[in-house]
């Protein structure tokens, strides 16, 4: 358990640019057993992916630790979008423009308009690998195991 790594990749779009901010985290219980994920959640599920990603408290604030040691600050969708550009790569959130991958990511941050001609960066990766998963519902932040529970298509 908790053994897995995936790139979580968190969409923003201002004004003059749509950019994708790539973050690697290791040390995540990720799921893709259909079966399993059925059982648990019921025969109307359409999700292909659970993963589990741990998180520390400090204050008020969720720590994630990516897998080069770094903390990122864990902040809501809405919130997330509102930030400056400085701060984007030191936080990270879990909303329905996002998605993950298994495995690492490591060509950095990724320009939107650089895939227009494969519609976008996300249909890009969805057709080139497997394992490549839509966030579609967020639980969490729990606090009895300090977790989030990330379900994807």
């Amino acid at each position: 358990m908790y053994n897995k790594t995936v790139t979580i990749f968190n969409y923003y779009e201002s004004a003059s640019a749509a950019v994708w901010y790539p973050h690697v985290l290791s040390g995540v219980d990720l799921i893709t057993d259909k079966g399993a994920i059925l059982k648990k959640y019921g025969p109307d599920s359409t999700d292909n992916a659970e993963l589990h990603i741990p998180y520390t408290a400090d204050k008020e604030k969720k720590i994630i630790v990516d897998n080069s040691g770094r903390n990122l600050f864990w902040i809501p969708p809405k919130e997330w979008q509102r930030q400056v550009n400085d701060d984007l790569p030191l936080s990270v959130t879990f909303g329905s423009d996002d998605f993950f991958i298994e495995g690492i990511w490591s060509k950095g941050m990724v320009n939107e308009d650089d895939y227009l001609r494969q519609n976008g960066f996300y249909n890009y990766i969805n057709n080139q690998f497997d394992f490549v998963f839509k966030i579609s519902s967020v639980g969490g932040p729990y606090t009895v195991i300090p977790h989030f529970e990330i379900l994807g298509k």
